[in-house]
């Protein structure tokens, strides 16, 4: 039987294809090879990200057996509406999985989804077993409470600090010195004051 979704984003975009993907049990890499499009694109396109060029898409989008119709307007569930997304989830899925690239993506998405929103999206903690990743969703709930004028979620205060700096980015790729100065120099405090380091403008698109 054939199931339709409608697509109307580019989240929606990135849902079905993330979901069609672990339908078929495809790794980011083989459908990136069957694609004929780099893993970076596909992630890029996993994560709803607003410049993906078309062609490649339509690519994408063929290799698992989806294709895209024209129709009517439908209401948006949790998978494709950010505002609704359980982060808590998603970051476990991410983390366990150690899809670390997939994962930096979807800090930024919260932090725009969150200040969207109005608020701080996880309002209870995520209760990740790994503390870098509790530290940096932390940091982030804190520092979109702050832009929104609001206190942070209590449970971000549970939070230690972690022992030594990290950069979430370097837990799928080598950062250079130079970069690691710019990033720390533009970190937002909430964050630094959790030895977490993202630049802001990594953050928030909002």
């Amino acid at each position: 039987m054939t199931s339709e979704a409608n697509i109307d984003t580019h989240a929606a975009v990135g849902a079905t294809v993330r979901a069609r993907r672990r339908e078929r049990g495809l790794s980011q890499q083989s459908l990136a090879e069957a694609s004929g499009v780099s893993r970076k694109f596909l992630v890029d396109l996993e994560a709803g990200h607003e410049r993906a060029e078309l062609g490649k898409t339509m690519a994408v989008f063929h290799a698992p057996g989806l294709s895209l119709t024209a129709s009517d307007p439908m209401p948006r569930g949790s998978d494709y509406d950010p505002a609704r997304r359980d982060y808590a989830a998603t970051f476990t899925q991410l983390i366990s999985s150690q899809d670390f690239e997939l994962a930096i993506k979807m800090l930024a998405d919260y932090a725009t989804a969150s200040l969207n929103a109005g608020k701080p999206l996880l309002q209870r903690s995520p209760r990740l077993n790994d503390p870098h990743w509790s530290a940096a969703l932390a940091g982030i709930t804190k520092y979109t409470a702050h832009r929104l004028g609001q206190p942070a979620p209590s449970w971000t205060e549970r939070v230690k600090p972690l022992n030594e700096a990290w950069m979430p980015a370097e837990s799928y790729r080598t950062v250079r010195e130079p970069m690691k100065k710019l990033t720390m120099s533009q970190t937002p405090a909430e964050l630094a004051a959790l030895n977490v380091f993202i630049r802001e403008r990594s953050l928030a698109t909002t």
